[in-house]
């Protein structure tokens, strides 16, 4: 719930007085920017030039390595790291994902980052980004 709540605060345009009048809660912290709540997908209505977010998991199964790898339509560059980490069970871990506009087309690029695990498993997040400028 504080996630939403510092979402909804770091939102252009959202008057703080506003949510705190519908969810009682006042904004003391927000994200940076909206794409960094912790959800498991990425969308970015609109980069300029590089922005890094950053996503935790958390393992449910048995401890696994996974191979992070990503594709992204060509407009945009993206890189994911760590490349690989392991998860024991139960255990959350973070990576970064740090998109790039190569080149301004009005339009929503889109891609994703795949976890595989050596166990079998498979993660894909889906990655949606409009660049508006470098």
């Amino acid at each position: 719930y504080d996630d939403y709540i510092k979402f909804l605060c770091s939102v252009p345009g959202i008057d703080p007085h506003e949510v705190r009048d519908i969810t009682t809660k006042i904004c003391i912290s927000s994200f940076s920017h909206p794409a960094d709540l912790n959800t498991p997908s990425i969308t970015i209505s609109s980069l300029k030039g590089t922005q890094t977010v950053v996503r935790t998991v958390k393992n449910v199964a048995g401890a696994e390595t996974y191979t992070l790898t990503s594709r992204m339509s060509p407009e945009i560059a993206m890189e994911v790291s760590p490349p690989a980490m392991t998860l024991e069970s139960g255990a959350n871990k973070t990576f970064s994902v740090t998109m790039t506009v190569r080149s301004v087309t009005g339009k929503y690029g889109f891609g994703e980052i795949l976890m595989k695990g050596d166990r079998g498993h498979k993660v894909r997040i889906p990655v949606a980004v409009m660049g508006v400028g470098h």
